[in-house]
């Protein structure tokens, strides 16, 4: 919508392929947490185009042995979250400056975070059944935002700006109890709108209008964080 020509990517190529067909984006496969795939993604962008210009690190995983209790928590489940939050936003990152670094190109990364790495959650907004916020999720997450400074304060001297989006919880077909009462401590009494609330964030941080900002954690969370 912005005009930027968009690569998306997938574990699973034939779902970037689905996605590319009905928005007009261009589609890559690429294993989050292996080097190798990786290194080659960006060896084939940096082949084709030349230079990336922007980069958005929106995606993670979820362990299905997560289950939201400290005492209950594997090492499995931990891992696995560290692995697909973490770990791979940090093999994209690293692939992005070994390619834009002595390109005198500059340009934005923007890694999405969540708002449940600032604060401890309340899980009495979980009915039974629901599995609350798993630990993990929210270590993988703070590990996202320390990655966002000491990256943006690296590449700063490259032109390259590194900042972080924590959204909120946002509405993706929830029990209606887990809606009620997550609206009710956010200061515009909603949760988040797949669609809307993200992406005008998104272009902002990408563009020329936040060329003085980087090393920056931008919450979209309808004041969650702030509603005592």
């Amino acid at each position: 919508e912005a005009g930027a020509r968009v690569i998306i990517t997938s574990r699973d190529l034939a779902k970037a392929e689905a996605a590319a067909r009905t928005s007009g984006y261009e589609a890559e496969s690429v294993e989050l947490v292996s080097e190798a795939s990786v290194d080659e993604l960006f060896a084939r962008i940096g082949e084709r185009y030349g230079r990336l210009d922007i980069l958005v690190n929106n995606a993670g995983g979820h362990s299905p042995e997560a289950c939201g209790f400290l005492e209950k928590e594997s090492l499995r489940g931990w891992n696995a979250f560290i692995e697909a939050n973490l770990t791979g936003t940090f093999l994209m990152l690293r692939g992005y400056a070994r390619l834009m670094m002595g390109r005198n190109a500059g340009g934005s990364v923007i890694n999405i975070a969540s708002i449940s790495s600032l604060v401890g959650r309340d899980r009495s907004v979980y009915p039974e059944g629901m599995t609350p916020n798993p630990f993990a999720y929210t270590a993988a997450k703070a590990g996202v935002i320390g990655l966002t400074y000491d990256a943006a304060a690296y590449l700063g001297k490259y032109g390259i700006r590194v900042n972080a989006i924590s959204p909120g919880g946002f509405e993706r077909n929830q029990p209606e109890a887990f809606i009620a009462a997550y609206s009710d401590r956010t200061m515009l009494g909603r949760m988040g709108q797949s669609g809307w609330d993200l992406k005008g964030v998104a272009v902002f941080l990408a563009s020329e209008a936040a060329r003085y900002i980087t090393g920056h954690n931008l919450c979209v969370d309808g004041g969650f964080t702030r509603f005592k």
